[in-house]
């Protein structure tokens, strides 16, 4: 039985950071908008067991900032003074700091319990319509103006004609696949082990990126002295990491990582993700257009993926706001334009360095402890290196130009906020 049929501007698949931020900003700027997800969201972030915290790039919380989505998450955020880049059992390392860049902090560790909470209270108050415990259905050929789209919920099938169609639906995105657009995939051979630990001496605002020979090994500072670990290793490593006490796995992350913030005691479950890299072989179709891990899913290494995919979501909202039509295939292919560059660049980073420079054979070692030195040692490198980690590049604030006016606080009352244009501060 299909419970109703409604047309709409945009639908989007996926209430992920990306498909919430998204739709929240393009129903501010007059669109009508539907997002379907899978999961049933919780609008607080107790009692979830959700272990992740996201490192976000200064340009990711400029971005949050102009819209004015940062204020809800900065309670909640770590800043990220220095970032320590070194190698287990070899030569040279990589101090970035903040202040050298005239920059407060590199970036902001978040948890992503708060992201999702904060997105969830905020879409009913940008007046999206939000329906989780969903299914995809069908996918239909799209028309001249419309593709139509059926999912399925607990009170009964919905069927949508609309103007677009977002997939951010992840890296296994059912829509993706629904389209027919193929994706290059390399399962790498690691996983991620992620849990929270805290240090017997303060973090003082500093994020480590330990490179072993199994994988990198990232220590991000969390609010309330915490940090958050993400300990990449092949899967039967993880394994029996798993299968180890507390004490056990405690002792052997003190062995890869050292003693320089003291001892290390955990402080929460302990989660598994598996790494690929996933890359659609392209951005769009008929009326349809991917974003986020849809579109592209990347190594860990560096903490770039969320990064990636909200700066797909800036561009993606600014293309939009300023059509006529969402979905006409010059505003898409306009979008793939502009995001093939820095997804390219980002995918092969972080896919050299998870199988290239970590490797423990021939010359990798000595390569990747002299390119630290350099790094170290050469101010226009470390400066160039730094604002790619922090996601200072062009694009971001050329986009921003077309998102909707921000908000200091979002109201329920008033439903969607008109457009409007914004200065540019950058």
């Amino acid at each position: 039985m299909t419970a109703r049929r409604r047309n709409c501007d945009v639908l989007i698949v996926g209430g992920g950071p990306v498909g919430s931020l998204l739709a929240c900003l393009l129903a501010r700027g007059g669109l009508d908008v539907v997002l379907v997800d899978r999961a049933e969201r919780r609008k607080s972030a107790a009692r979830s067991r959700d272990t992740r915290g996201y490192a976000l790039a200064a340009g990711t919380v400029r971005l949050l900032d102009d819209v004015g989505y940062w204020d809800p998450l900065a309670a909640h955020a770590e800043a990220i003074r220095e970032i320590h880049v070194s190698r287990e059992s070899g030569f040279g390392s990589v101090v970035m700091d903040a202040a050298n860049h005239g920059l407060p902090a590199l970036g902001q560790v978040v948890p992503a319990v708060q992201i999702d909470a904060m997105l969830a209270r905020a879409l009913p108050e940008s007046g999206v319509e939000w329906l989780s415990g969903t299914t995809l259905e069908t996918l239909e050929a799209a028309g001249a103006e419309r593709r139509e789209v059926v999912v399925a919920s607990p009170d009964g099938r919905h069927r949508f004609a609309a103007r677009l169609v977002v997939a951010a639906d992840g890296t296994g995105s059912a829509t993706r696949v629904a389209a027919g657009i193929e994706v290059r995939r390399h399962r790498y051979m690691a996983d991620a082990l992620v849990f929270d630990v805290r240090s017997t001496r303060p973090h003082q605002g500093r994020a480590f990126e330990r490179f072993t020979p199994e994988g990198p090994l990232a220590l991000l500072p969390q609010p309330g002295g915490l940090l958050n670990v993400v300990w990449v290793a092949p899967p039967e490593v993880c394994d029996d990491r798993l299968l180890m006490t507390e004490s056990e796995r405690m002792a052997e992350l003190q062995k890869r990582f050292g003693w320089r913030l003291g001892r290390l005691r955990a402080a929460g479950p302990v989660a598994r993700f598996p790494l690929e890299l996933v890359r659609a072989r392209r951005l769009h179709e008929q009326r349809l257009v991917l974003a986020g891990n849809a579109a592209h899913g990347v190594h860990p290494v560096a903490g770039q993926g969320l990064n990636l995919a909200l700066r797909d979501v800036a561009a993606l909202a600014g293309q939009l706001l300023s059509a006529a039509d969402p979905g006409a295939p010059e505003v898409l292919e306009a979008y793939a334009q502009v995001r093939r560059g820095d997804i390219d660049r980002v995918a092969a980073v972080t896919d050299f360095l998870a199988r290239g420079l970590l490797a423990t054979q021939e010359l990798a070692p000595q390569l990747l402890g002299s390119g630290m030195l350099l790094l170290d040692r050469i101010d226009p490198l470390r400066r160039f290196w730094a604002e790619q980690a922090m996601g200072l590049q062009p694009l971001p604030r050329r986009t921003l130009r077309s998102l909707p006016r921000a908000r200091a606080e979002v109201r329920g009352a008033g439903g969607p906020v008109p457009d409007g244009r914004r200065e540019d501060r950058g």
